[in-house]
């Protein structure tokens, strides 16, 4: 109780203990709060807003533009879109059919598969085949936030293995003046995307070409309605209810561009450290002719230069340029984080990088690589790829088997160290921790085809009578010496009746 609240209390103790307690539980309610909630001067920097992730993202196209720039002209950015492109990508995520019967459809399915996506019958361009496109969608995503894929549906007749081939396209083609209430079927348009009265996607409002090309005066009003089961959107669901991407590189865009403007004036300021100016006083009987005459002269090597009486010559002492390195280094280990990377993978700077911390750096990097790859890839895009191709298959071969399907195997992982990390996976397999099949997947490999080639090795050696160290069984089966014809020496011949051998 406070001096006031003692007095009060000679006369009435209980309007002084009402008094106190009223105080202590005003004091609580003006302090206990969480200090990012203040609006005072250290939050002022801070846009609160109510919006849900779409409306906090309008500017998303303004965002990909700016992405862009940044790749065409800013290396870092191109280099962090390259990696997270060939980790997530690589040499391709590459399809696998899945059956418990019926081998030969098994392998006709494989067959066509691996006819329409490995060549470029899959690009409606006609110039990648699935490998490239995954590329392409997924550097798509990266800078403008998301990416559309069209199929175009082709004739039985059209020489195509499937008959189908697939269009990338940026998301631009979105008509987002699409927007409001369609007066035909009464659905809801956002953004250019239908979703009937349940929030289903229905179909997307595209322009008929890109509307950044050099004709989109003429094409602005040139937009189609093509239905949702012709079109596979892909972007990375940042919040819930988001129904649209963003840009990877919003979060650092202004840190990359604050370190391209302070490197350029790093560069002027060691051109202007390299060079070397002299300031020379002229006397008071230098007329100004004679002046313009003297001012043309420059310093050159090995030359000597008189002056008059009371002349006087001065260099500049331009300042150093220094904390560049350190600057940088911050800036990029920042950029590499807010993407989802290492500062090593997006500068190539191995400077005191040893195996345990390489390894574990590229530990975090792995777990976002293949989140990438099984919660946006695969799910988003390759999944439903894969309900277009058997679609696409079933209508030239009839119904499919029910247990029939296609799954999907990511690229092989880079080793930090192969000779400690396959020693590490071997034991874990030889412990039990593990089954060989799984460390086959981390590696990136089809486990069942592996087994299939090991076999195939195994039989050709078999046939050739040959032996590999790698194989234990194989050297304890096959003699080290052996050809065509019989060459056992007489200790090797069949023992001689009553003999003791």
């Amino acid at each position: 109780m406070n001096p006031i609240e003692r007095a009060i209390a000679l006369f009435a103790p209980g309007a002084a203990l009402a008094r106190a307690r009223n105080r202590a539980a005003l004091q609580v309610l003006t302090t206990a709060r969480y200090d990012a909630a203040t609006t005072g001067n250290r939050g002022a920097s801070w846009r609160r807003a109510s919006s849900d992730a779409d409306a906090a993202a309008s500017q998303r196209a303004r965002l990909s533009y700016v992405a862009r720039d940044m790749v065409r002209n800013t290396a870092f950015a191109a280099r962090a879109q390259a990696v997270i492109a060939a980790n997530v990508v690589g040499d391709g995520i590459i399809p696998k059919v899945v059956v418990a019967k019926s081998e030969a459809k098994k392998a006709a399915l494989m067959a066509a598969l691996k006819d329409h996506f490995d060549t470029t019958a899959i690009d409606a361009n006609g110039r990648q085949n699935l490998y490239g496109l995954q590329r392409l969608v997924m550097n798509t995503v990266v800078d403008a936030g998301e990416v559309l894929i069209r199929r175009r549906r082709r004739a039985r007749n059209d020489g195509l293995g499937l008959p189908f081939q697939i269009e990338v396209l940026e998301p631009d083609f979105l008509c987002t003046e699409k927007d409001g209430t369609d007066a035909a079927t009464g659905n809801t348009i956002r953004d250019g995307i239908e979703y009937d009265s349940v929030g289903r996607r229905v179909a997307y409002w595209l322009f008929r070409e890109h509307p950044g090309a050099m004709s989109r005066i003429r094409m602005k009003t040139d937009v189609r309605r093509v239905p949702a089961s012709e079109i596979i959107h892909v972007y990375r669901q940042d919040r819930p209810g988001q129904m649209r991407g963003v840009t990877w590189f919003a979060p650092i865009a202004m840190l990359l561009q604050d370190m391209a403007d302070y490197a350029d004036a790093q560069l002027m300021r060691q051109k202007i450290a390299a060079c070397f100016a002299a300031f020379r006083t002229l006397t008071d009987s230098d007329t100004p002719a004679k002046a313009e005459e003297r001012q043309s002269m420059t310093l050159k090597p090995g030359r000597i230069e008189t002056l008059l009486p009371g002349e006087d010559i001065k260099f500049s002492t331009p300042p150093a340029a220094e904390g560049f390195a350190e600057f940088s280094k911050y800036i990029l280990r920042a950029s590499a984080m807010g993407i989802g990377i290492t500062y090593e993978a997006l500068t190539g700077d191995l400077e005191g990088v040893n195996f345990s911390s390489g390894r574990m750096g590229r530990s975090e990097m792995n777990r976002n690589v293949s989140g990438w790859q099984w919660l946006l890839m695969v799910p988003q895009f390759l999944n439903p790829l894969a309900g277009w191709a058997l679609e696409a298959w079933s209508i030239q071969n009839g119904a499919l088997p029910r247990d029939l399907h296609i799954e999907w195997v990511p690229p092989m992982r880079e080793l930090v160290d192969p000779t400690r990390e396959i020693t590490a996976l071997a034991d874990k397999v030889r412990a039990g921790f593990t089954s060989r099949q799984s460390v086959v997947r981390e590696l990136g490999y089809d486990p069942e085809q592996i087994m299939a080639e090991i076999e195939a090795d195994a039989l050709d050696a078999n046939a050739r009578n040959l032996a590999f160290d790698t194989d234990a069984r194989a050297r304890e089966a096959i003699p080290a010496k052996a050809n065509k014809e019989d060459t056992r020496d007489d200790d090797d011949a069949p023992p001689a009746k009553g003999s003791r051998k």
